[in-house]
C-alpha cells in the first residue's frame, strides 16, 4: 500500500510536574471512542521510550489528544485499569524495531457490559449484523433500514 503513513493519526500525551517535563507524538494506527471522552481502543507505534510512558500514562489514567488524519482534536482517557499489549516491528533498514502499543478500556475487554455494544464502524449493515449477532435476534437484512433509521 502506498503512502498508508497517511491514514495514521496522531496521539499527543503531555505531563508536566514540579521538575520534569513530558511531551510526546507517535503516530495513531487505531482508535475507538465515544464523543465524550471515553476511550475504548488505542493502537500506536513508536520507539522504546514513547511507548513505555505511553503504557505508564495509561495506566495512571491520564488523559491525552488524539488527532485523527484530518486535523480533528479530541482529549480522551481509557478509564481505569486498560489493558496494555506490547509488541515489536522490525522494518528493514532501522537499526531498532518500531514498538507497538494496543490498549483497550476496561469496557471493551469486559464481555458483561451491562447491555452495551461497542461498535468499530457506524455502516448500516454493520450495525445491524453485530446487533443481530450479538442479542441472537432471529432477523434477515432486508429488515435493516426500517428497524435503524
Amino acid at each position: 500500500m502506498k503512502n498508508a503513513h497517511e491514514r495514521f493519526g496522531r496521539l499527543m500525551y503531555r505531563r508536566q510536574t514540579e521538575k520534569t517535563a513530558t511531551n510526546l507524538r507517535v503516530s495513531l494506527d487505531a482508535f475507538m471512542g465515544e464523543e465524550r471522552g471515553k476511550a475504548h481502543l488505542v493502537s500506536v507505534v513508536g520507539g522504546d521510550v514513547e511507548i513505555g510512558a505511553l503504557a505508564a500514562a495509561f495506566a495512571n489514567g491520564d488523559s491525552f489528544t488524539v488527532m485523527d488524519p484530518y486535523g480533528n482534536e479530541s482529549i480522551v482517557s481509557l478509564g481505569e485499569k486498560p489493558m496494555c499489549y506490547r509488541g515489536s516491528i522490525v522494518v528493514s533498514g532501522r537499526k531498532r524495531p518500531l514498538r507497538h502499543l494496543v490498549s483497550c478500556s476496561q469496557e471493551l475487554a469486559d464481555n458483561t457490559s451491562d447491555g452495551k455494544l461497542l461498535l468499530v464502524s457506524d455502516d448500516q449493515l454493520f450495525i445491524w449484523s453485530s446487533l443481530v449477532c450479538h442479542y441472537g435476534l432471529p432477523a434477515t437484512p432486508e429488515w435493516r433500514s426500517w428497524m435503524i433509521s
